[in-house]
């Protein structure tokens, strides 16, 4: 009897242990908040870690801050392109010439709102209802860290929430980047 309680007792004590509380590996964690051009970027998803992942020819990540007709358009997009199921996180602005260490509100949808500010996505696929989208009250930040035109770099972190069309919530927490566009 004393036996079954010690295997029970060790069966439960090793039962318990969380993956998410020790990482095995570098990919199961958010890349640290530079401002070098590193070329990382990564969030949590409601709670877990979300990296860029690169599967095929198109690219995991796209970055830009650019001039267009006199206005500037900013876009971070980075998506996990393994197996059927790609999922990805974007934050846009349009229209507004960003600066270091200013926030900008994220309270748009990027999609239906034509000439918006600033706006997030979370998005599974390509079925509607997993599209997740910011708005007036689902909101979030960006917070340009280093804005080095000359050079190329962005870095900045963000957050936010977004809602999809059966009114599910996404949280997007811990946001980072630092890219050479």
């Amino acid at each position: 009897m004393k036996k079954i309680l010690i295997l029970l007792a060790l069966t439960l004590t090793l039962s318990c242990c969380n993956k998410d509380d020790n990482p095995s590996s570098s990919n199961d964690q958010l890349p640290p908040e530079t401002q070098t051009g590193a070329n990382t970027v990564g969030c949590l998803v409601n709670g877990k870690v979300f990296l860029p992942h690169q599967e095929g020819i198109n690219p995991a990540v796209n970055c830009f801050y650019q001039l267009y007709n006199g206005e500037y358009f900013f876009t971070m997009n980075f998506a996990d392109l393994r197996g059927t199921g790609v999922k990805a996180v974007v934050i846009q602005t349009s229209r507004i010439n960003l600066e270091e260490g200013q926030i900008y509100l994220l309270n748009k949808n990027i999609i239906e709102d034509g000439d918006f500010s600033g706006g997030g996505q979370y998005y599974i696929s390509s079925i509607l209802s997993n599209n997740f989208y910011t708005n007036t009250i689902k909101t979030g930040e960006l917070k340009i860290t280093r804005l080095d035109i000359s050079n190329s770099i962005i870095s900045g972190t963000f957050w936010f929430d977004a809602v999809n069309t059966a009114g599910e919530t996404v949280e997007i927490r811990s946001g980072r980047f630092d890219w050479n566009y």
